[in-house]
């Protein structure tokens, strides 16, 4: 039986499932995505629909314009009860990271990468942005959407159905020699990774019966030769085989 999963988060949780070599290539045998929602806050996710024509923005590729009206207009609530997945997996990344933009009080859009590197930055009608830079007011807020988030998806999925893969960015990679190379903001890349645990468990108080799959102190570091190109949250492939033997074992009990 192929089991139907979602994801909210980003590359960390959805590219496991991928069927090139560098990958997961026989992972269609039991599984299929959904859908997923790329680069959404939880801050963002739970708040009203803003929408924003990015039709003529050629500064975001084609393929990734459907991830931006989808944090921008929600859809997120709307695909679940559409697609019903089986599981969903979840990471943090965008939250410990990415501020969020408050369009009004009640509707907020994420500053995601595809936003940051867009002329659609400077064009939103920003009223206030929350970030992590002032950590307890930001914590407080994000707490509260969480919390709101339970209410808005337990009439799809059950808390048994959610997968916290808990990640954190890397401070060395191998370079296109194969050489390894250490990260010269190590000591700003460290504050990230505090920051993401600390809403991992903040999530797990929230969601105690969530599966939880933990990557954090595995002895792998990112790779130049990454498909999808070089970045801190980009590791060797032997990563993503031992993401996908733990994400097999909480989903058929395979060790």
């Amino acid at each position: 039986m192929v089991q139907k999963i979602a994801v909210l988060g980003t590359c960390f949780s959805r590219n496991f499932l991928n069927s090139s070599d560098y990958f997961n290539p026989e992972y269609k045998k039991h599984y299929s995505v959904s859908f997923t929602q790329f680069h959404s806050s939880m801050i963002a996710l739970i708040t009203e629909p803003f929408f924003f024509n990015i039709d003529h923005y050629e500064d975001i590729p084609p393929e990734k314009k459907k991830f931006v009206v989808a944090d921008f207009e929600k859809h997120f609530f709307q695909e679940l009860k559409q697609k019903t997945p089986d599981f969903l997996i979840i990471d943090l990344y965008t939250d410990a990271l990415k501020k969020i933009a408050f369009i009004k009080a009640n509707q907020a859009v994420t500053i995601s990468p595809i936003i940051e590197q867009s002329r659609v930055r400077q064009d939103l009608p920003i009223e206030k942005l929350v970030s992590q830079e002032n950590w307890q007011q930001f914590l407080e807020e994000w707490i509260r959407a969480v919390q709101l988030f339970k209410e808005k998806i337990s009439p799809y999925l059950a808390e048994e159905q959610l997968i916290l893969n808990q990640a954190e960015l890397t401070t060395s990679y191998f370079d296109a020699k194969g050489e390894k190379v250490a990260y010269k903001n190590l000591s700003q890349l460290m504050k990230y990774n505090q920051l993401w645990w600390e809403l991992d468990q903040h999530f797990l108080k929230i969601f105690p019966k969530a599966n939880v799959i933990s990557m954090r102190g595995e002895a792998y570091i990112g790779d130049a030769r990454y498909p999808f190109g070089h970045s801190v949250a980009h590791y060797q492939s032997d990563y993503y085989k031992k993401l996908y033997s733990k994400f097999n074992h909480v989903i058929r009990g395979e060790s």
